[in-house]
């Protein structure tokens, strides 16, 4: 007996339906292969995200720890900058006076009893100009007992072909125990001093003393 299909049932039995169901099948398939991939996805990149906000927040209590340990050198490295300035000072204190009470000794000395008229320092400094010095003359009367005397100082530079006098701050003086002198002298363009003659001249007294043009380092 023959069976009568309806046409929905011919149509899924024919080469078309069958062909349509396999690109239905296909369709489902792939659309469902991507929900897929996007879950993975979003959990991959979840993942991701938590893994770089740990690795910031690490990144960042790390910096703060060198941070405070940089502060704490700073502060160090500055107390041993100040503690080496103060020793520094002391030192050089203590040289000052040790200098000044040796200085004080020779005054009193019988030596230097015999000589009326001393030069104790002449000195050359640097300053920031090369063409600029800065001088210290210190002049000392040993037989210091009486009244003061006067006198006069004069300088003189030599470069080994030609001869300059250099002014003096106030180059005539009334001591009785000592006198110091200092200044800048300003050296003409060219002029390269080999020697420095100074004179002084007080009453019968004289004195004449010579030194190398020595610039001192500090």
């Amino acid at each position: 007996m023959p069976t009568v299909r309806g046409p929905v049932i011919a149509f899924f039995t024919s080469a078309w339906g069958m062909l349509t169901i396999a690109i239905v099948a296909a369709a489902v398939g792939f659309f469902a292969s991507q929900l897929v991939n996007q879950s993975l996805g979003a959990d991959h990149e979840s993942s991701l995200q938590k893994l770089r906000d740990s690795y910031e927040k690490r990144l960042s209590n790390e910096r703060e720890r060198v941070a405070v340990k940089a502060k704490e050198y700073d502060i160090i490295d500055a107390a041993s900058q100040r503690l080496q300035e103060d020793n520094q000072e002391l030192l050089a204190g203590m040289s000052a006076l040790e200098s000044r009470v040796t200085f004080y000794k020779r005054m009193t000395s019988q030596k230097a009893a015999n000589v009326p008229l001393a030069i104790e320092l002449f000195e050359l400094l640097p300053t920031k100009d090369p063409k600029v010095v800065r001088y210290r003359l210190l002049i000392v009367r040993s037989n210091a007992s009486g009244n003061a005397t006067e006198g006069r100082v004069k300088v003189k530079v030599s470069d080994g072909s030609r001869q300059i006098e250099l002014p003096v701050d106030q180059p005539r003086f009334t001591l009785r125990y000592y006198q110091q002198f200092s200044g800048e002298w300003r050296l003409p363009d060219g002029f390269n001093p080999e020697r420095v003659d100074v004179q002084v001249r007080s009453g019968a007294n004289s004195l004449d003393r010579r030194y190398k043009w020595e610039i001192k380092t500090r």
